[in-house]
Parts: structure tokens; C-alpha cells; sequence
């Protein structure tokens, strides 16, 4: 699943942004809390859950939204504009990976994205789940994706 979220980044940014990531070593646990003020966060259900995560800087977002937009280097987008540039985003992400692992016939739902934008905050998911980050350095910004898997619960009657 991490590889497959993996090249979904991947391709994502290089289809859509037009531009190249390198990538980091996954982390997995709470080893690392990235430094953002730009999370879009995606929940998704087949037969495994979770959600995916995607974290940027201020500055990161900006540059992700002028690349969507097409606007040039000087121009300053909007809160707004750079809100609905990293649902788009997240949503393509996790759109990908949705798509990717239901090729076995499993059926997979994914969820509207969410975005928060601030200062000195870090997602945590209310579950006792594996998560892994997968750190990517696009030009000058770093950005993150992370995997929540939830654990599935067994019910009894």
C-alpha cells in the first residue's frame, strides 16, 4: 500500500503540477511531524480503512496552487485559491490510490477532502491504526504524505 500511495504522488505531481519529487525514507509511527500550515486530509474505505494525508508550508501550497492555476511566480494566490488547490490535490492523491488498490475487484470509497490552514498544528486521527509518512522534496519545499490504516475492529453479537 506504501509503495502504491507512493507512486501515486508521484504521478500526480508530475501530470498535474509538472513537476518532479524526490523522495525521502517512510517513516512510520509519530517519528516525524512535519512542519505545515497546509493539511488536506482524504478518508477512504474498502476492505481496508484509513485516510491520506497531505502536508505542505505556506510557501509549498503557494507554489503547488500557481502550478494548477498556471499563475506566475509574482503572483500571491488567494487563501481560498490555495485552499481548493490542496483538496484538489489531496483528492487526486487519494483518488489514484483509490483507484490502484480497487483493481482487484474490492470495492473502494473515497470521501470529500478536508483542509485546515494555520500555524503549529499536526493531524492526529483519532485511531489506533499504523501510520507511515512519506516525506517529498519538491524544488525548494518539502511536503508530506501520510497512511493511516485503521485497525479493523472485530464485532461480536
Amino acid at each position: 500500500m506504501i509503495e502504491t500511495l507512493r507512486a501515486c504522488t508521484i504521478d500526480v505531481f508530475g501530470t498535474m503540477v509538472g513537476t518532479a519529487l524526490a523522495e525521502g525514507t517512510p517513516l512510520d509511527g509519530d517519528a516525524l511531524r512535519p512542519q505545515s500550515n497546509v493539511v488536506g486530509q482524504i478518508g477512504f474505505g474498502g476492505s481496508r480503512s484509513g485516510l491520506v494525508v497531505f502536508y505542505a508550508t505556506f510557501a509549498g501550497a503557494g507554489f503547488i496552487t500557481r502550478m494548477l492555476l498556471g499563475l506566475d511566480e509574482q503572483t500571491e494566490p488567494s487563501k481560498p485559491e490555495v485552499a481548493d488547490a490542496i483538496g484538489e490535490i489531496t483528492n487526486m492523491i487519494a483518488g489514484s490510490f483509490r483507484t490502484r488498490m480497487a483493481t482487484d475487484g474490492d470495492a473502494w470509497a473515497i470521501s470529500i477532502p478536508t483542509v485546515t490552514m494555520g500555524s503549529d498544528f499536526y493531524m492526529t486521527p483519532l485511531t489506533d491504526g499504523r501510520r507511515t509518512m512519506l516525506p517529498f522534496r519538491m524544488q525548494d519545499h518539502e511536503i508530506f504524505v501520510e497512511l493511516v490504516i485503521t485497525t479493523a475492529k472485530v464485532r461480536r453479537a
